[in-house]
């Protein structure tokens, strides 16, 4: 039986709202029972009537014995000046951008969407987010025989323990976003507000592509500072954004004035001593991104097991290449193998000054590591298999090996050996050098620059060959884009 209301609780200034009379009322007497409070406990009754949004939940865990719920919370206010997407102001706004063609990128996002697994998973959650609204598939088992991306999947620029610790960088998020689609970065102190409000009309206005932001929340009035979260539609008439908050544990959608989110990108991140800013993402089912973190796993190779093309036991260490096998998963320090092309040979290059064709090919090969021509092996098995044939790589072979690169090469990886026939290693280590970017080559002598220049034209007459040396010229740029900057901001 509940005790008798203490006299002081009689000094409060109780709402007009008869409804909102029996709920401050009523949570004082529940407040009072809790804690078992006499006659003459003194009661703060004025932050008991000013909190009248208070849960009586949370009074009852505040002020319980169970010491497992001291100290937590069950979501928290939201700051008045923005607005929850639940209320009616917030549904007559969705109402409205909806009519004006603003929220197309929020029906797939809401339908994929799911609450971070860790407080420090925003980042992480935010994309997986993203690639499964945008239907990507990740080739991955997410769990039983389902694949699905989940944000403890998206390891690739940070460790796992690190990100469950300190959550990911700006940077770190341009990264590990690049393994798994396009990607548009745009640093806020290098923008202004009408292209922010200018991105913010053309992405809601289509499901193809999708925004984050990394932002922080203290400009929102919110407790915590550094986030990241999807952008799920926009008011065009009052310039507000929604923000589809990752945290749902902690804060529910929102609309946000667009000018006051443009300068919650601003604050510099004491982790990086830069601004934050926000990522336009799309994927292209025909064009997929090369994924830096983890090479495709090759499920079969029957053209690489034939006895002719069998590697040598006695192959060199120096050799750039080894024969994909059957189910390889191979896994690359993709950041150390950047750092050769963009430092180690160059470098190499300008020291050792190479004076003939042979000495460059000695060099670059001995650098580069054996799992990467397992991926190069990987992309040409894939291509064989798209054309379902042995026609494919025996042609590549036959076109490759007639490439005048192609004798320097074998005679580098094997000094003492001729073969009229031609050799996986020797192939993929042309193909390499081929498609491999002409900055590793600057500190070269003009005349050993053009003798090579001529050799990569040549493939232009030999449309498999090209082929695959596009595709390797393209990873490898997408590899010194992602991490060439060695720590550097994007």
């Amino acid at each position: 039986m509940l005790k008798r209301l203490p006299r002081n609780l009689s000094k409060l200034h109780l709402p007009h709202n008869s409804y909102a009379r029996t709920c401050v009322v009523n949570r004082a007497l529940v407040y009072c029972s809790v804690r078992n409070v006499s006659q003459t406990t003194p009661v703060d009754s004025e932050a008991l009537a000013k909190d009248s949004t208070v849960n009586v939940k949370q009074h009852l865990i505040r002020n319980s014995d169970n010491s497992e719920l001291q100290n937590t919370f069950y979501q928290r206010k939201l700051p008045e000046q923005l607005i929850k997407i639940s209320t009616p102001n917030g549904k007559q706004l969705f109402r409205e951008a909806m009519d004006a063609g603003q929220t197309e990128g929020f029906f797939p996002l809401t339908g994929a969407f799911a609450s971070q697994s860790s407080p420090s998973y925003c980042g992480p959650s935010s994309l997986a987010l993203v690639l499964n609204a945008l239907n990507v598939d990740p080739k991955k088992i997410w769990k039983g025989a389902w694949r699905w991306y989940s944000d403890e999947m998206l390891q690739c620029c940070s460790p796992k323990e690190q990100m469950q610790k300190n959550g990911i960088t700006f940077d770190q998020f341009a990264c590990l976003a690049k393994c798994h689609c396009s990607v548009v970065v745009k640093r806020a102190s290098k923008i202004t507000y009408e292209e922010f409000l200018e991105d913010l009309k053309k992405v809601t206005a289509t499901s193809d592509q999708h925004m984050v932001i990394s932002f922080s929340r203290k400009t929102l009035g919110q407790t915590g500072d550094g986030h990241f979260s999807p952008i799920g539609g926009f008011h065009p008439d009052t310039n507000m954004a929604l923000v589809l908050d990752t945290a749902r544990f902690k804060y529910p959608s929102y609309w946000c004035s667009a000018k006051v989110l443009y300068e919650s990108l601003m604050p510099i991140d004491k982790e990086t001593g830069l601004s934050r800013g926000y990522f336009i993402l799309s994927y292209d089912d025909l064009n997929p991104p090369v994924s830096l973190c983890q090479s495709q796993t090759a499920t079969a190779t029957p053209p690489l097991t034939k006895p002719e093309r069998t590697i040598p036991s006695d192959t060199p260490p120096s050799a750039c290449t080894s024969a994909p096998s059957i189910n390889t998963n191979t896994k690359l320090n993709w950041s150390a193998l950047a750092k050769v092309f963009c430092q180690k040979i160059p470098e190499d290059m300008w020291v050792e000054k190479p004076q003939t064709l042979k000495e460059v090919v000695n060099l670059v090969l001995r650098n580069i590591p054996r799992e990467y021509s397992n991926i190069i092996g990987q992309r040409v098995t894939s291509s064989s298999m798209a054309t379902a044939t042995d026609t494919y790589i025996d042609m590549l072979f036959k076109d490759t090996s007639a490439s005048p690169l192609y004798p320097i090469v074998h005679q580098a990886i094997y000094p003492s050996s001729t073969s009229e026939k031609p050799d996986s290693h020797a192939v993929f280590a042309t193909l390499f050098l081929l498609g491999s970017p002409r900055m590793l080559y600057t500190s070269l002598p003009r005349d050993l620059q053009k003798l090579f220049d001529h050799y990569r034209s040549t493939v232009s007459s030999m449309p498999l060959v090209k082929r695959e040396v596009d595709r390797i010229s393209v990873e490898i740029i997408e590899l010194t884009k992602s991490f060439c900057t060695c720590g550097k901001p994007i």
